[in-house]
């Protein structure tokens, strides 16, 4: 099956986000259905994209905000990173 959204990226971007959620707050019953959320969301979006109920014009757009957001989640990550690695 191929999909307008790779899903292994998805599902790394949920994750992201609800860490970086975490971050800011939210806990517990919260993350879960962020989570839920997100997933219904984006693999929603997926199965609309790869059924052409959205315009093809749309999907660059789409795909642009995917991948910025899983870039800007991998930099969160790098720093969070870095600064407990210099901390140390």
């Amino acid at each position: 099956m191929d999909f307008s959204l790779d899903i292994i990226l998805v599902a790394a971007v949920i994750a992201g986000v609800v860490e970086a959620a975490k971050q800011f707050g939210v806990t517990g019953k919260g993350s879960q259905i962020l989570a839920c959320f997100l997933g219904f969301f984006f693999y929603g979006l997926s199965f609309a994209m790869d059924q052409a109920l959205i315009p093809e014009a749309a999907h660059i757009y789409i795909k642009l905000v995917v991948f910025a957001l899983s870039g800007s989640l991998s930099a969160m990550g790098y720093y969070d990173f870095a600064k407990r690695s210099v901390l140390k």
